[in-house]
């Protein structure tokens, strides 16, 4: 039996990005600059990588193709001692790569190619998670089949595994009740969309992780808000993060998946969900200082060294 202090079940892909001035409309041909193939990884590399530069025991599950874009995830996964154990190979699929557009500030969009994840079967995710059962935390998002997913999410909690989900990117079908989900992680954006309301509508977040909570009945909420910080809904106790501020913003594209591994490695410390978030906040803060983002999630003496320079 190999248990993991976390498993990540999601998807691995090559990121290649572009920097431009603007985002394109319907029809416009748009000119970027500095087109480059970068260490960017899909959502279950990132967590996995981040969480193994942290010195947590990690392993990951998921299926990439038979080429030089999977044997870069398995590469980044073991330099970061990873078990990619689980890193299924096949070729029935190509390794998934998508496009980050970065705007002039740091702020970014991510267009995703096809994940080589849709080849993945339950059967598999059920085999790897019985293999590594005592296993403390289960993470997952929705670059992989939602069915996936959430089938490997609900079998992880019967084997008594805390769950946490970040439902990215949305699935236009609906989730059903997620009460099998211990930390739900999601933006001020996915809020919006999951409650039906317009993304320009200014809300106070506690009512909008409220409804979210009365939608999918999760036990933790935690929402990311970009330069306002985090909130968590935690039971009925509610609070706010506030973001670490620096001195420039270079890359945001993995900020995200940082803060989810920063917040599950707390977790595994002993450390309360509220603290947690603090010391993700300032990981968080130190990643978007860093251009591309497997090279932005730090080990931890550099993560450490960055706090205490800034508390």
């Amino acid at each position: 039996m190999d248990q993991k202090d976390v498993i990540v079940l999601n998807s691995h892909g090559v990121g290649q990005y572009a920097y431009t001035d603007h985002m394109p409309k319907w029809g416009e041909t748009l000119s970027v600059k500095n087109w480059y193939v970068a260490e960017d990884g899909g959502k279950g590399t990132n967590v996995s990588v981040a969480l193994g530069r942290l010195g947590i025991e990690t392993a990951y599950i998921g299926k990439v193709g038979m080429d030089p874009w999977g044997d870069l995830g398995e590469k980044w996964l073991k330099e970061a001692g990873v078990d990619a154990t689980y890193m299924y190979r096949t070729d029935e699929v190509a390794t998934g790569t998508g496009l980050i557009l970065i705007g002039p500030d740091g702020q970014n969009t991510v267009i995703d190619g096809d994940s080589s994840s849709v080849a993945l079967k339950k059967e598999e995710v059920f085999a790897a998670l019985d293999a590594m059962k005592g296993s403390r935390y289960f993470v997952t998002g929705f670059e992989v089949p939602m069915q996936i997913a959430l089938a490997g999410a609900k079998h992880a909690k019967e084997l008594g595994m805390q769950t946490a989900l970040n439902p990215s990117p949305l699935p236009e079908e609906p989730m059903d009740k997620l009460d099998y989900i211990d930390y739900l992680f999601i933006n001020e954006v996915e809020g919006k969309y999951i409650c039906n309301e317009p993304e320009d509508t200014d809300l106070d977040p506690r009512a909008l992780m409220e409804e979210v909570k009365k939608i999918y009945g999760v036990g933790n909420i935690i929402m990311t808000m970009g330069g306002d910080g985090s909130a968590a809904l935690c039971e009925d106790e509610y609070w706010t993060v506030p973001p670490v501020k620096v001195d420039k913003v270079v890359n945001t594209a993995g900020a995200g998946d940082g803060f989810m591994a920063a917040v599950m490695a707390n977790l595994v410390w002993g450390k309360n969900l509220k603290e947690a978030m603090v010391w993700a906040s300032q990981y968080a803060g130190l990643s978007v200082t860093i251009n591309g983002t497997i090279p932005a999630y730090r080990p931890l003496e550099e993560v450490n060294a960055f706090i205490e320079k800034h508390s």
